[in-house]
């Protein structure tokens, strides 16, 4: 009788799956992303500063000047990191760039008015400000 040989297929090795808890540490970290997007481009149109006794929301302070007219940055990377959200692209760098803008903003403002600054902000310059803090926090890879 001839020997047979019998060959066995190696076995494969299983595709390793993502844990479940960092799926959810991913999608909450992207919703909250999301969030703060949203919040961010809202505040955009509260009021940011009290001049003269009116309150100017940045999109009154865009139409001040041609410089201001960058204000329209913010709006529209709010959209931009959303839309990565949405669309499941990463969106690291956007969030981080949306992220900057009101300190970018904040900082030359400073600059043209100086330490008086404190004193015309309102509550949509801050709530822009936390937002963009979160922005620029939120998007770290966990270990």
């Amino acid at each position: 009788m001839a020997d047979e040989i019998t060959i066995k297929p190696k076995s494969e090795s299983a595709p390793v799956a993502i844990a479940p808890e960092n799926q959810t540490v991913s999608l909450t970290r992207t919703y909250l992303i999301n969030l703060c997007a949203a919040v961010f481009g809202v505040s955009f149109f509260l009021p940011w500063a009290q001049i003269f006794g009116a309150n100017l929301s940045g999109f009154d302070l865009q139409k001040l000047g041609d410089e201001q007219r960058l204000l329209w940055f913010i709006p529209i990377f709010c959209v931009i990191t959303i839309v990565a959200g949405f669309a499941k692209a990463s969106q690291h760098i956007a969030a981080r760039l949306t992220g900057v803008l009101p300190f970018c903003v904040g900082a030359y403002w400073y600059y043209k008015i100086g330490s008086d600054l404190f004193h015309v902000l309102t509550y949509g310059a801050f709530l822009s400000l936390i937002c963009g803090a979160a922005l620029l926090i939120l998007p770290r890879k966990t270990k």
